[in-house]
């Protein structure tokens, strides 16, 4: 068996519009996961955490591929007895890219939801896992191509993830290790800003893992950073391999100055001051006026963007936008529940009262769905507890497959 040795860069960031990282990262010897929780209330951050810590306590026992999966439906178990339990975590889930290299030359990929194991070698990019997700349905049934698929409207719907049901399919397969490979593992905030021709141009100017993936990273978030974004790029190189080490030109022919010890000594350059320029008055004004219209502009869409349960009287009900409102951006009702506040224990009246915040609608609904199942737990209907929506949404679900919205 040729010999190898394993070296790895991680990096995860919360990206340019989130206000929050629900991503979650394991790297250690030779186990590696990447998991992009999903859910309201903080949850999703839960459900990536929790895959990822049990992951890690389960790690020293695998040793197949059968071991691996049998790790990750634990953790769905685990994950999904504790959004059963507790509604501030009701549905929540996570994707999941894992990658173990075992002793005997092999590699383990395992993947739930549209995280993605990729592959790089001798500058060829290839993907070792294949997204849960619609469009990619869509693409096997040649509706759409997959360039057309990074930019579908209905891109972030998961047809598998873990935590949603009380069992989960698990992809997995067994590789033979590729001595001078880098194996890529990433959330979808990476391949839904950068496409896979990108991925192998970057991964071709870095010299190492690190280097590799906090430049996946940066691409990223230069294309618009809309999701969280977790990169992790894993080498396997042969011991005898030339290290590459990247050396910075001095910025001028000119040798630094050194002391009586030939030391370098750091010199502090004066920088020009830059050329000052006039505006005319109608320029002025112009200027001033574009930047109030950009300013109101995000106001706007900040003030229209996300969800929170309340009181509306004594009903509970979802709305849209920011509790309190902002300027002149008041929210509006999403959808009225079935709810009210006598139906509530005084702990979840405080809580509503509380106005929490949601990124979806979907996540609101399914929270209110959790404490009318606290509060009714044996209910006389079957009619979900948000009766009315101000705006229509479909989701399709099968005997055989759950539609996740991340």
């Amino acid at each position: 068996m040729e010999e190898f040795t394993i070296a790895y860069g991680a990096v995860t960031h919360v990206g340019q519009v989130r206000t929050s990282n629900e991503d979650s990262l394991l790297a250690d010897n030779n186990v590696f996961m990447v998991a992009d929780g999903m859910g309201g209330h903080n949850a999703g951050e839960v459900a990536s955490v929790m895959a990822v810590d049990h992951l890690r306590e389960a790690a020293s026992g695998i040793i197949a591929e059968t071991d691996l999966v049998q790790a990750l439906e634990h953790a769905n178990e685990v994950i999904y007895a504790e959004s059963m339990t507790n509604h501030l975590h009701h549905g929540m889930g996570t994707t999941l890219a894992a990658m173990v290299v075992l002793e005997n030359n092999t590699l383990v990929v395992a993947h739930v939801g549209d995280s993605r194991v990729y592959m790089w070698h001798e500058g060829a990019l290839s993907r070792l896992s294949k997204d849960h997700s619609y469009v990619q349905e869509l693409v096997d049934e040649g509706i759409v191509s997959i360039e057309e698929a990074r930019t579908h409207p209905r891109r972030n719907i998961v047809t598998r993830a873990l935590g949603i049901d009380a069992n989960v399919e698990v992809e997995a397969n067994t590789f033979s290790v590729t001595v001078g490979a880098w194996y890529v593992l990433c959330s979808d905030g990476l391949v839904d800003e950068i496409s896979d021709a990108d991925i192998a141009k970057v991964l071709g100017r870095c010299t190492s893992p690190h280097e590799a993936a906090q430049a996946l990273v940066d691409a990223a978030n230069a294309a618009g950073g809309r999701d969280n974004i977790t990169v992790i790029v894993v080498s396997t190189a042969s011991p005898d391999a030339e290290v590459v080490v990247p050396v910075e030109e001095p910025p001028s022919p000119i040798s630094p100055p050194r002391d009586s010890d030939n030391a370098p000594v750091l010199v502090m350059r004066e920088t020009p001051a830059k050329k000052k320029f006039r505006f005319g008055p109608v320029l002025f004004w112009s200027a001033l006026g574009g930047i109030v219209l950009a300013v109101l502009v995000v106001f706007a869409a900040y003030g229209r963007t996300g969800y929170f349960v309340s009181f509306q009287g004594d009903d509970v009900v979802v709305l849209k936008g920011r509790p309190g409102g902002v300027l002149w951006f008041n929210p509006t009702v999403e959808a009225r529940t079935t709810l009210t506040r006598s139906d509530l224990t005084d702990s979840l009246a405080l809580e509503i009262a509380g106005e929490p915040t949601f990124s979806e609608s979907s996540a609101a609904q399914t929270y209110v769905n959790g404490i009318r199942d606290e509060v009714q737990p044996n209910p006389t209907t079957t009619l979900p507890a948000v009766v009315t929506t101000t705006s229509s949404s479909t989701s399709t679900t099968s005997s055989t497959t759950s539609t996740v919205v991340e």
